[in-house]
């Protein structure tokens, strides 16, 4: 059986919501599994033998600059996804939404997500609101999901790497793996990952380019803290959206089979493509203790599954 750790769900009342404080929401085009009710959903896991599939808003965050916006947002969506999450028990568990980058409210929300709807972890935006993640302002947040020894669930919000990429619509196929590794980088580079080690990251599509880059960036960068940033993210978690072998292999390689997690990016990535995300792994060569370790075991470990 394999655990889901990149999925999305975008309930009509969320997106009605984002609408009405003027955010662009996700459409069919965009996310052609999207059209599929849970039911339908679960039939599809079923058939691919996907036990639990964890949910999270991803690009489509309350980043809003009005605090009361970004609150009504995020508690919106975290209350839809843990109707979800109950209704269906044992089949989805969530990553809450916060409404940065309002520091006070997003810590009142991780409070509330985490003990009173009981979500398996956090999802952020590899940037919010234009600002980096390992921006001074957001350290109150970090230090509570340190605390608390969070799972920190990392997504591309759309912000690309460069002004050349919206004439052909690349923001998401070329600009999301880079805004991954960006966001990672950064929190290495910075020691945002040596301050707060509880934390449990995981980083999207196999890490975006760190692992094609591993001995450019220990070269480049390696006098800058006290270990080789390839070092450093050896201690973070990798879920592996893709659908080529060879760049599972360089990510496994790179990080170790240790820290890669099972993902699909369900609803986006359907059809064909969903099932060549979800075939990969076990038609690779690796060994078979590997294979499970990703697929299943890894994830379930690092969420605490097996006690839920």
């Amino acid at each position: 059986m394999k655990v889901d750790v990149h999925a999305h769900y975008y309930p009509e009342k969320y997106a009605d919501c984002l609408k009405g404080f003027g955010a662009n929401t996700v459409s069919t085009v965009q996310a052609p599994g999207a059209e599929l009710s849970l039911e339908q959903r679960i039939e599809l896991l079923d058939r691919f033998n996907i036990r639990v599939q964890v949910l999270c808003v991803g690009a489509h965050q309350p980043y809003f600059a009005g605090v009361s916006e970004a609150t009504t947002a995020a508690r919106l969506a975290n209350d839809l996804y843990a109707e979800v999450r109950l209704k269906y028990r044992g089949r989805f568990e969530v990553f809450a939404t916060l409404p940065l980058p309002h520091v006070d409210a997003a810590l009142k929300e991780l409070e509330r997500a985490m003990d009173v709807l009981g979500v398996v972890g956090v999802n952020f935006g590899c940037s919010v609101a234009g600002s980096p993640l390992d921006d001074r302002t957001f350290e109150p947040v970090f230090a509570e999901l340190d605390r608390r020894g969070a799972v920190l669930f990392l997504h591309p919000v759309g912000a690309g790497c460069g002004p050349f990429l919206a004439d052909y619509g690349l923001e998401f196929p070329l600009g999301a793996p880079f805004e991954d590794s960006i966001a990672a980088l950064r929190l290495v580079v910075s020691g945002m990952i040596h301050r707060y080690p509880r934390i449990r990251v995981i980083v999207p599509h196999l890490g975006g380019t760190l692992p094609f880059l591993k001995m450019r960036l220990d070269g480049s960068l390696g006098g800058r803290t006290e270990y080789k940033p390839s070092e450093y993210l050896k201690r973070l978690w990798f879920d592996t959206v893709n659908e080529n072998v060879a760049s599972l292999h360089c990510a496994r390689d790179a990080y170790g089979a240790d820290r890669l997690l099972f993902g699909t990016d369900f609803p986006h990535v359907f059809g064909a493509r969903f099932e060549r995300c979800t075939s990969y792994i076990q038609q690779s060569d690796l060994p078979e203790e590997e294979k499970t370790a990703i697929l299943d075991r890894n994830a379930q470990t690092l969420l605490g599954l097996a006690d839920r």
